[in-house]
């Protein structure tokens, strides 16, 4: 990494945490630039807002996730277990890499700014993993064909009803292992149910 590299994801990996302990209207780029240990100048030389740094933090972070994962389709591993592995996986990633409290500032200090909320959001919960390997499942003859768009957002508002709308609102705290299992196990046996080919 190249000095200017370094300061960038300085700047990055403090401004992450700046959104989450403050949200976003709170959150102060002097408190960013002293924390990532660099001027003011060098922060704007990289960033010329705070609205270009917070899609800057969480194009970084999705570009991390698009890299990464990957949901190939197996004809030897029944759909169950494959979709039951991709759930697990997805939940990882919303709590781990995202982490509920910068999805709850997403979510929460953009409501005032809808159309940029929405951009965000799509951005970076879009499912494309998800989406390739209903595909490939489609085209196997392992899932009935239907809307790819349809399937997907039917997958991701049962999921985000279970593991992420709860917790970002505070309603429910993140569930437990056991609670998390019988949460995908429900999620699957609903999904495939819904697209089981027709005999």
């Amino acid at each position: 990494m190249t000095r200017s590299e370094q300061k960038r994801l300085a700047i990055i990996n403090a401004a992450k945490e700046e959104f989450i302990q403050y949200g976003f209207i709170a959150a102060n780029m002097d408190r960013v630039s002293l924390n990532a240990e660099v001027s003011k100048r060098t922060l704007y030389r990289h960033f010329e807002s705070k609205e270009v740094l917070f899609e800057s933090v969480l194009a970084i972070i999705q570009s991390s996730v698009d890299e990464t994962i990957d949901y190939p389709f197996s004809l030897d591993v029944s759909l169950y277990e494959q979709l039951k592995a991709i759930s697990n996986k997805e939940v990882d990633i919303l709590y781990h890499t995202y982490g509920i409290p910068l999805t709850r500032v997403i979510l929460i200090e953009f409501l005032r700014h809808p159309e940029m909320a929405h951009a965000i959001i799509a951005k970076i919960y879009n499912g494309k993993a998800l989406r390739n390997w209903f595909a490939d499942a489609m085209a196997s003859g392992q899932l009935k064909i239907m809307p790819l768009d349809l399937l997907t957002n039917t997958y991701l508002s049962l999921f985000n009803g279970m593991f992420l709308w709860p917790q970002v609102f505070e309603l429910q705290p993140i569930p437990s292992d056991k609670e998390r299992e019988d949460k995908i196990e429900h999620l699957v046996s609903v999904v495939l149910a819904a697209c089981a080919p027709t005999v």
